[in-house]
Order: structure tokens, then sequence, then C-alpha cells
């Protein structure tokens, strides 16, 4: 008597199991062992077989399962199981009325159910390819009358109803963008000025671009309400070198921290959200949505501009 191969030995062990599934290590070395060799494969097919001949519906349970997953692997293990795929569905099923499933009735009807369930998953994937299986499927489906769970049709079902909520998101955001869009702009541009008026302070400057005008103290708080911050913004346009931070103008330099962080951690985020609103939403009127998204394009080129800038 031949000696029994590795992954005869492996599916032995597998199936005694009381447990609803195939232990995670022995399927996975079971794996291992079918892929090492063609004659392991083989020998895979026939062990299934044999335990699916087994007279106690837990083993043929769990053989199912191991099947399914060579099944679903192994190009050659399919070809050599639909050879007596007749067989593996009577032993499997039990839709012959001389070949019933063997007890306990309990996993018997869990066999009937999971084997129908990966007949119809095999079909789909493989039924063009494979006559047998195509064969298999409909005579059961349409001559026996058994009652398949449309897994595929209730995946899809699940796929259109996901995208419909996906799109009815989308159009919510969109709708709430129409509304805050001008304050939304408004914000950002508000944290851009003030970095840009920040960066004016401790950024080098042309003796050209100066501009004085002490005509009036009230004058001299145009752009700057504190005196102080006039004075260093003028400091460092006359000396033409970037400022350093120290005592008199730390406060600039943790306004500027501060707004930098603002730039980056909501209002380029919050950019970024809306470009990707504004590209993936379905409307049929794209007059907003072209001149939206246009506005946040640029918007976003400019806080890149703007967050480098500060981060030097």
């Amino acid at each position: 008597m031949a000696e029994p191969t590795v992954t005869r030995r492996l599916i032995e062990r597998a199936t005694v199991s009381t447990a609803q599934e195939v232990d995670p290590r022995l399927l996975r070395a079971i794996k291992s062992a079918v892929r090492s060799s063609d004659e392991e494969l083989r020998s895979a097919v026939g062990s299934l077989m044999d335990h699916l001949k087994k007279n106690h519906s837990q083993v043929r349970y769990l053989a199912v399962l191991i099947t399914d997953e060579l099944f679903m692997r192994s190009k050659l293990f399919r070809s050599l199981l639909v050879v007596n795929f007749d067989q593996f569905l009577s032993l499997s099923v039990g839709f012959r009325s001389n070949m019933p499933l063997p007890p306990p009735s309990s996993i018997a009807s869990v066999l009937r159910w999971k084997s129908i369930e990966l007949l119809e998953k095999w079909n789909a994937s493989f039924g063009i390819h494979y006559r047998q299986l195509r064969l298999g499927f409909d005579y059961l489906k349409n001559t026996l009358r058994y009652q398949f769970p449309n897994r595929l049709e209730n995946v899809q079902q699940e796929r259109r109803d996901r995208e419909n909520r996906s799109k009815q998101i989308l159009l919510d955001k969109f709708e709430n963008l129409k509304e805050i869009y001008s304050s939304v702009k408004a914000e950002i541009q508000s944290t851009i000025d003030e970095i840009e008026r920040c960066l004016e302070i401790v950024s080098v400057k042309e003796e050209d671009d100066l501009t004085y005008n002490f005509s009036t103290e009230d004058d001299v708080v145009v752009e700057f309400k504190s005196l102080t911050l006039q004075q260093i913004r003028l400091d460092s346009l006359k000396e033409g070198e970037k400022v350093q931070e120290n005592s008199d103008n730390k406060a600039i330099f943790d306004a500027l921290r501060e707004l930098h962080k603002l730039l980056v951690s909501k209002h380029l985020l919050t950019v970024q959200n809306w470009i990707s609103v504004l590209i993936r939403v379905d409307l049929t009127d794209d007059k907003f949505r072209e001149s939206a998204l246009k506005e946040f394009i640029d918007l976003h080129n400019v806080i890149k501009s703007v967050k480098k800038r500060a981060a030097n």
C-alpha cells in the first residue's frame, strides 16, 4: 500500500474536528503542500472525495470548506474536481433520494446550504470555463428548484446601495458647500492675509520697498494696530535682512507659528476635502461646481506657497 502523502495526512487531521471552520494552521499547511507539486494537488482531490464519502456530515462539511479554498486558487484543482462533479454534488448537496446526507441532521442542513452557496459562487467565477459547473448549477436551480442565496445578486445590490449612499452624501456636502462657500473662502483668506503681514515683518525687504508715512500717529496705525509692530516692521525694512526672533518680536513669531499651524491643520485639509467633493459629485448643472473648483484649486496653490514661505 502506498504511503499517504503529506496532503492526505493533513486533510485527515483537518476533517476530524467538530469546529465550524477548518483549523487555520492546518489549512495553511494544506495550501503549502499542494503548491509543492502537482502530485500533492492530485492527492488532495482524491483525499477530499474520499472524505466526502464518509458517513458523517461534519467530516463532509469540513472537506467542502477545504475544497472551496483550493478550488478558488488552483486551475489544476478545478480541472480535476469537475471531472466527477456530479458525484461531488451528490455527496455534498445530497440531491439524490437514494443518497441522502448522513447524520447528524443539523450538520447535514448546514452542509447542504454551504455547498449550494459555494456552487453559486464557483459558477459565477468559473462557470464560463467549466461546462460541468454550469450544468450542475442549472440542474439544481432550474430542474430541482433548489433555493440559492443569490449571493452575486445580493453583492451587486449592496454595491449599488453603497454607491447611491455615497452619491447622496456627496450631494449633501455639495449643497452645504454652496451655503458656506463665501464664509469658508473669507476665513481662509483672512488667515493668509495675517500670515502675509507677519511675513512682511520677518522677511527680507529691499530698501526701495520702504514707504514712510509719519504724518500723524493715527496714520501710522493703518495696517498694524500696534505701534510696536509698526516699529519692528520699519526696523526690519531698514536693515534689509531677516529679523531674528528675540524678546521684542517674540509675539510676532508666536503668532506666525499659530497661523501656520491653522493653515496646515485646518485650511489646507478643508480645501483638499472640498476639491475632492467637487470632483466626485454627480451633477446636472456644473456651473457652480466648475467655478468653485477653479477657485479652490487656485486657493490650494496659494496655501501651499504661503505654507512653504511661512515654514522657512
